[in-house]
């Protein structure tokens, strides 16, 4: 099962290479695909992020005499990168956003993401992921997901303030980005089978029931929340759900925490 998961996660890595150089390939050529005026757009610097960080993992599985010291150095730029581009759109965006440009700065909520799949890997390349209470690892691929649930509630009920910055609604995370982010996560947790999840999970049908709770009522839980009072007047600012979205994921990495500590009792 495991040389399976391995196998699958390769796949995965393989057509996130594809598809963003595909989509690096068309910004070149003044053709981005899925470009719109009115909404978010794939910016060309997260796929060339996401392009790194899947390229380090193939160049590092295949090629032998890959240096150890690149895999960090290309992470640092990543991670570097999007805190920058942060910092930028915090601190003066009117001055960083050009509309009536095509080429797009990534978006808060995105960088956000990639910054922690950097963290997290740069993490993998220097130590295996550790047995022990502190799951680093399994939170911050966790919180990884969590811009992109974020603006999840935004595509589902148009919300903008979810999406992108008012100055620039391309600014923003499209649909297509989530797709590759939710690739990427698939792919980091596939690809890792010493994962407190993964030990967990194979600890029962219960355990795999309890996990599978925690995590759909994270995403669930908002979404019921904005069927039932959801109005026009709170589509141009964050309401109730984003913290019922967040009680959901303290309440699911908790409950790994709790059960990591539990196991490291039984061991020691």
């Amino acid at each position: 099962m495991d040389k399976q998961f391995l196998r699958w996660s390769e796949i995965l890595d393989w057509i996130i290479f594809i598809g963003s150089s595909f989509f690096i390939l068309a910004w070149i050529f003044g053709v981005p695909l899925f470009y719109q005026t009115e909404g978010p757009v794939l910016s060309i610097f997260t796929a060339i992020s996401i392009l790194t960080i899947v390229s380090l993992r193939i160049a590092t599985k295949h090629f032998h005499l890959w240096p150890f010291t690149a895999n960090l150095a290309f992470l640092m730029i990543v991670g570097g990168g999007n805190i920058s581009s942060i910092l930028m759109l915090l601190s003066a965006p009117a001055v960083h956003i050009n509309p009536k440009s095509t080429l797009l700065m990534t978006s808060i909520f995105t960088s956000i993401g990639l910054i922690l799949f950097s963290f997290y890997e740069i993490l993998l390349y220097l130590r295996r992921t550790p047995d022990r209470f502190w799951i680093l690892d399994d939170i911050l691929i966790h919180l990884a997901l969590v811009p992109g649930g974020i603006s999840l509630f935004g595509h589902l009920f148009q919300n903008p303030s979810y999406l992108s910055m008012s100055i620039d609604p391309r600014v923003g995370v499209s649909l297509i980005e989530m797709f590759f982010m939710v690739l990427l996560f698939l792919s980091t947790i596939l690809g890792n089978q010493n994962l407190f999840l993964w030990k967990f999970l194979k600890g029962g049908f219960s355990n795999q029931v309890a996990f599978g709770v925690l995590f759909t009522n994270q995403y669930i839980a908002p979404i019921v929340y904005l069927l039932f009072v959801g109005s026009g007047e709170k589509l141009n600012s964050f309401g109730p759900e984003l913290y019922i979205f967040f009680g959901g994921v303290i309440a699911t990495l908790g409950f790994l925490l709790f059960q990591a500590k539990i196991q490291e009792n039984k061991t020691s």
